[in-house]
């Protein structure tokens, strides 16, 4: 059994998501090195921390991300407190052609949201072992506790996840 809620998004919602895929597809996204990071169709995956982040010395910091782009976070942020306004966040990442291969987050605080937008199809998010569409909706789940990872797909995908740390 795991702690998935699931956000429909109405057409307004959906309009907004483009507005951001759009935001999205004028970035210049760096490469990951996160080894929990799969490639595929010789497409390059990228994540971008947005909001806060942990510094190694234990601080916390704006994203070069949030600098360089600073109508994308709080664009981000007007979006999630619309359809999720009690979910408390302070920071995350914007993915692209990211697979995670499984695994659990062992930073977050509490429970995480996650939603996928762009051209392309598959990419399920599966939590212990179920898969969801996150394409133009909004999923909650507990990624600190239960074991996710991103389904095989194909074009150009984006997620966003954003959590509390």
């Amino acid at each position: 059994m795991t702690s998935v809620k699931i956000f429909d998004i109405d057409e307004k919602g959906k309009e907004k998501l483009n507005m951001i895929k759009e935001m999205l597809d004028t970035v210049k996204f760096q490469t990951s090195g996160n080894r929990k990071v799969l490639t595929h169709d010789n497409a390059r995956p990228s994540s971008m921390p947005v909001g806060m982040k942990k510094e190694l010395n234990g601080t916390y910091a704006l994203p070069t991300f949030d600098k360089q782009y600073p109508e994308i976070y709080p664009t981000i942020r007007d979006f999630v407190n619309k359809y999720v306004p009690d979910f408390d966040f302070n920071a995350g990442y914007i993915n692209k052609n990211v697979q995670m291969i499984p695994h659990k987050d062992k930073n977050n605080c509490d429970t995480s949201l996650i939603f996928g937008l762009g051209d392309y199809e598959g990419g399920r998010l599966f939590v212990e072992g179920v898969p969801y569409d996150i394409k133009n909706r909004i999923i909650e789940f507990d990624g600190k506790r239960e074991e996710h990872w991103t389904e095989f797909f194909t074009g150009c995908r984006y997620s966003v996840v954003i959590y509390k740390i």
